[in-house]
């Protein structure tokens, strides 16, 4: 192999391994597109269709239960459907748990999660209705406004408290959510614009950036007339990374709905997601002023041992576990949500930073990944409110930073910026040092002195 072969394999090995050092968090939540297709066959053996009955004699279909799971007088297994403004959801319940004595669980499966609901006993008014009883391939229907309606639907506004649960004669059951106007969505904008601007030195990044382009979504949303301009606003949002975009903006089923030139739902979805911006925003506003520390941080290395013009300093937030075992035995509190039912991770992130309401009755029941989807969170919110994650810095240099008080581990890496190929190697890009570093006291000053 001639030496600009091989010299040509070194550089795009080097430059593949600085993108993925450089990406490396900013993944931990990329978007993913979900397949919103909900099946609404089941796959009971006895199924009992379940519908409401309207003040004028219709019935609306809700879902169904498996007669042949009846133990105690009442069927363990059910699947409900709701419709909201990103489609229609599947929840299938299981009350084995309940029926047993176990542990007085109800557990809801709404794919891709699991919760856990708390949920002693079966009401009376659900024993009375004698379910059981009905014929195979039959059905049951119940007044709109019932005690039996109420107690049927309490497991949906317990895992979904955000939803005010109402019905459609021609959706069924619906989750509507509440969402302010267009008005009040810029006014606020505005304000954190301005607050941001005039209170602060060293505005962080990643903050910026989301404020930016929530306040962008929104103007192309009120030029009705040109659609060129939420096309513009959409094609920003595909080519930004996750870390980047508001949380409530990172669904790729969500950009689907906004971002087609004809929906449905196309507004509504838009004007909650902007809503969940605009709260994120003002969550980590308040975070970085109450539990931030503006600092310094410098690289001061003997210049016999400092051959690079430059370096990169990645920093990652030491969290301490919240669950010690790979399959913990203890949940997490959490709930359901149309914006962030895609990914764990998502929903724990939007109850941290108030997003969405919590439920005392309601938990992501113990399953694999948890303790990741709960790491991945908390990193989530310590780098949202640093300024900075990730820098280039030269030798002798420091760097002002605003980085959430706690322990960080660091790598340092040479960096050379634009090069020739001959002039990269894969040792020039591996990690020249790392350790922890502690961001605790008043106005920091940390400086590295050697490798």
């Amino acid at each position: 192999m001639s030496r600009r072969s091989q010299s040509r394999m070194r550089f795009a090995a080097g430059i593949t391994s600085v993108i993925a050092m450089l990406l490396g968090c900013q993944y931990l939540l990329e978007p993913n597109r979900a397949n919103l297709s909900v099946d609404r066959k089941t796959n009971f053996s006895s199924s009992i269709k379940v519908y409401l009955q309207t003040p004028a004699g219709q019935n609306v279909y809700i879902g169904e239960y498996d007669r042949s799971s009846c133990k105690a007088g009442f069927p363990k297994h059910w699947s409900l459907f709701m419709n909201s403004f990103m489609g229609l959801h599947r929840f299938d319940l299981d009350y084995s748990e309940v029926l047993n004595k176990k542990s007085g669980d109800l557990e809801i499966k709404i794919s891709p999660q699991l919760f856990a609901i708390k949920y002693p006993e079966i009401p009376a008014t659900l024993l009375a209705a004698k379910l059981c009883d009905q014929k195979e391939e039959s059905s049951v229907s119940f007044a709109h406004d019932s005690p039996v309606t109420k107690d049927l639907l309490q497991p949906l506004q317990y895992v979904a408290p955000d939803c005010k649960v109402t019905w459609a004669e021609n959706q069924g059951l619906m989750c509507n959510l509440q969402y302010p106007g267009e008005a009040e969505v810029l006014a606020t904008l505005e304000v954190l614009k301005k607050n941001m601007t005039t209170k602060w030195n060293h505005q962080p990044y990643l903050l910026i950036r989301r404020l930016t382009l929530a306040t962008q979504m929104l103007q192309a949303l009120q030029k009705t007339e040109k659609r060129g301009d939420l096309e513009r606003v959409c094609r920003i949002m595909n080519f930004s990374l996750p870390n980047e975009l508001p949380l409530s903006f990172r669904s790729k089923a969500w950009q689907d709905k906004v971002c087609q030139p004809k929906g449905s739902h196309d507004r509504e979805a838009a004007l909650v997601a902007l809503q969940e911006a605009v709260n994120e925003i003002q969550t980590l506003f308040r975070r970085i002023e109450d539990a931030s520390l503006v600092g310094l941080f410098t690289l001061s290395i003997p210049r016999e041992q400092s051959t690079a013009k430059g370096y990169l300093i990645s920093l990652q937030p030491i969290e301490v576990p919240f669950i010690s075992s790979d399959k913990p035995n203890k949940s997490l509190a959490c709930v359901w949500h149309p914006l962030f039912f895609e990914k764990p991770e998502s929903q724990l992130i939007a109850l941290e930073l108030g997003l969405i309401q919590s439920s005392k009755f309601s938990s992501c029941a113990p399953a694999p990944g948890l303790v990741e989807a709960h790491r991945d969170a908390n990193i989530y919110v310590r780098s949202s409110v640093g300024s900075e994650m990730e820098f280039q810095i030269a030798n002798g240099q420091s760097k002002q930073l605003r980085l959430p008080s706690g322990d960080y581990q660091y790598s340092v890496t040479q960096y050379n910026g634009p090069f020739p190929e001959e002039l990269i190697s894969l040792q020039e890009v591996a990690p020249l040092s790392s350790g922890q570093i502690s961001w605790k006291n008043t106005k920091p000053h940390l400086i590295i002195k050697s490798w």
